[in-house]
């Protein structure tokens, strides 16, 4: 790397190790009330007994919390790039 590249390369705001720290965190408590919430909505509302229904909804409720973890993964992912 010359020191041209190296005097151009701008510290950033949140360095890649923060945000992954603060990711995990994010993820952590993500999960938990992720978790807590399902559980609650299918002990307290009226979810049939029919094992399908029971099925889907633990299928959809089970894949659901992907989209927000993948925008998680994905912000503290990037890379620190020279500005």
């Amino acid at each position: 790397m010359s020191e041209t590249s190296q005097k151009n390369f701008k510290k950033p705001w949140l360095p890649i190790r923060i945000r992954k720290l603060i990711g995990l965190v994010l993820m952590l408590a993500l999960i938990i009330f992720y978790a807590l919430i399902v559980m609650t909505v299918a002990v307290t509302t009226n979810v049939p007994d029919n094992g399908i229904v029971e099925f889907f909804y633990y299928l959809v409720t089970g894949v659901a919390w992907v989209v927000p973890a993948a925008a998680i993964i994905y912000w503290m992912q990037r890379p620190d790039e020279p500005q």
